[in-house]
């Protein structure tokens, strides 16, 4: 990897090279005559070498691949750390589609998109010492669990999108489920209401007639007729009080029983004419809340219709897809996915059932369904969760020794920057063209410093480890970027110095803070204020 790494900056210089030397020789007295063609020979020839170079590291990363695999495989038994720097670098170079990118690169160069063919080189650099750093690493076994959590991580996102999903998948189940109750005591107050109507027209219709009778007969008629009234105005307001109606709040019921009881009032009146009149009134007002009813009727067939049921199943059958690709993927995770896999499969086969319950308009079997298929993903999905914990608890331990060491270390490499920046102070205000290089070497050792924490900084917050320890970092890394800066442009005033030995003072403090911080996750705010200020320590 690193002669592959090298191939690329290497090879163009020495085409660069041969170039020059043979442009160093002495012209011929026809050179004249040959110097457009020559230039064209030189051009394709740069062209052709660099493709070929190009060409070349690709065939050589290529069969690194094969190899990689195979010695994996042979190191396995023997040495299974450095089978898992390989398995891990043929990882990433297959996901990072390293190979295909050089094939790309190399296109690129051959027909003379040199633009495009530098950004892709870049690229390609920035990778293979990435794989060399793999390959290298001393602390893999920190690193693959690093990628292990990563993994998990992504996996835990998966499941908590298929539980979110399949909530909204009950939830609907659910509320066709009483959709379909509604709808039943719809149909079933429906000939009710008809009822009513038709009484109310038996009524105007006698009110009309009781006054072509006889004084007596009339007044024996309008009584009747009021006792009927009466009945039908009872109907209609237990027919506002009924939950199935109270629930849409009728107002045409409501504004009924008003010309209800005029119309009562008027027939104890002998006022046939004015009793008629409010009769007709309320029997609108009853034809318009039937109409709503019908409206309400048809809405909700809509709504738990046929082809919704259809398209709801469609959904269901998607999630269920999403969840054996999950199930698949999680062999990946080696012993922690078998039980994840396990209740994934329970529940893709809970899922599967309700799709084909949607399919036969089976709310009530669908909604049993999803609810049995949830409960087995809440089930693994807080194992899954407790599982993170326990490999966040051991990175943490481990991050916890490096973080000491680490820092500790930084914290003498600042205090000897310290050191140096007071005592080449002086000589710096003399200019002293020694002690201004010096100083700018300062300023490097300070930049290792800074890209140093910032390192310490994403283990820190991948990790989760503590409360204020990122913001901590994120200080010191600002702090250290400034006194770079300074260092760089020769200043040494009393600023830099009192900087670096508060950050020198702080480094030391926070040595200390990180000693007594506790591995596992920071309480909730407010469950449990002596580890919550522990974990905030500075």
């Amino acid at each position: 990897l690193i002669i592959m790494t090298g191939d690329f900056r290497s090879r163009p210089a020495l085409a660069q090279a041969k170039k020059e030397k043979e442009s160093a020789k002495p012209d011929s007295v026809f050179d004249d005559e040959k110097k457009p063609a020559a230039t064209k020979s030189a051009t394709l020839s740069d062209r052709d070498t660099i493709g070929f170079s190009q060409e070349n590291v690709a065939a050589q990363n290529n069969d690194p691949e094969e190899r990689r695999f195979r010695l994996s495989e042979a190191l396995l038994g023997l040495e299974p750390e450095n089978a898992s720097r390989l398995r891990l670098a043929l990882k990433f170079s297959r996901e990072e589609q390293i190979l295909e990118q050089m094939r790309e690169t190399h296109k690129f160069l051959k027909d003379a998109q040199l633009s495009k063919a530098e950004t892709e080189v870049k690229e390609l650099i920035a990778k293979l010492e990435h794989l060399r750093n793999l390959l290298l690493a001393e602390d893999l076994d920190f690193q693959l669990k690093l990628a292990r959590l990563r993994q998990m991580r992504e996996t835990l996102g998966q499941l908590d999108r298929i539980v979110k999903e399949e909530r909204r998948e009950l939830g609907w189940s659910r509320f066709a489920l009483e959709q379909g109750k509604r709808l039943a005591r719809f149909t079933t107050r429906r000939p009710d209401l008809e009822a009513l109507l038709r009484d109310q027209q038996a009524v105007i219709a006698d009110t009309k007639n009781a006054s072509k009778n006889g004084d007596n007969s009339a007044k024996d008629a309008r009584a009747a007729i009021r006792d009927r009234e009466v009945k039908v105005r009872n109907a209609a307001a237990a027919f506002a009080t009924d939950p199935l109606f109270a629930d849409l709040q009728p107002p045409h019921l409501r504004r009924a029983d008003a010309h209800l009881a005029e119309a009562v009032t008027h027939l104890e009146g002998a006022d046939e004419s004015s009793a008629t009149a409010a009769e007709d009134k309320a029997l609108g007002l009853l034809r318009e809340e039937f109409s709503r009813l019908d409206e309400q009727v048809a809405q909700t067939e809509r709504t738990i219709a046929e082809a919704e049921f259809r398209r709801r199943a469609l959904d269901q059958a998607k999630n269920r897809g999403t969840t054996e690709s999950l199930e698949a993927t999680s062999a990946r995770l080696g012993d922690v996915g078998v039980a994840l896999r396990k209740d994934l499969i329970h529940a893709s086969a809970s899922m599967q059932s309700a799709e084909q319950g949607l399919g036969k308009t089976a709310a009530a079997r669908a909604a049993d369904d999803q609810s049995a298929a949830l409960d087995v993903l809440a089930k693994s999905r807080d194992e899954f969760t407790r599982s993170i914990e326990r490999l966040l608890v051991e990175l943490r331990t481990e991050l916890q020794s490096r973080l000491v060491a680490d820092l500790t270390e930084m914290h003498e490499l600042q205090s000897s920057i310290r050191e140096t920046t007071q005592a080449q102070a002086p000589r710096v205000l003399q200019k002293s063209r020694t002690a201004l290089i010096t100083v700018a070497r300062l300023s490097k050792n300070e930049a290792e410093l800074g890209e140093r924490t910032e390192h310490l900084l994403a283990l820190v917050e991948e990790t989760e480890f503590g409360i204020a320890l990122p913001t901590t970092l994120r200080i010191f890394s600002r702090e250290m970027r400034s006194i770079e800066g300074w260092l760089k442009a020769g200043d040494v005033a009393a600023r830099t110095v009192a900087l670096e030995t508060r950050l020198e003072e702080d480094l030391l403090g926070l040595v200390q803070a990180v000693r007594r911080l506790p591995p596992t996750t920071p309480p909730a705010p407010g469950t449990d204020r002596k580890s919550t200020r522990l974990n905030s320590s500075h």
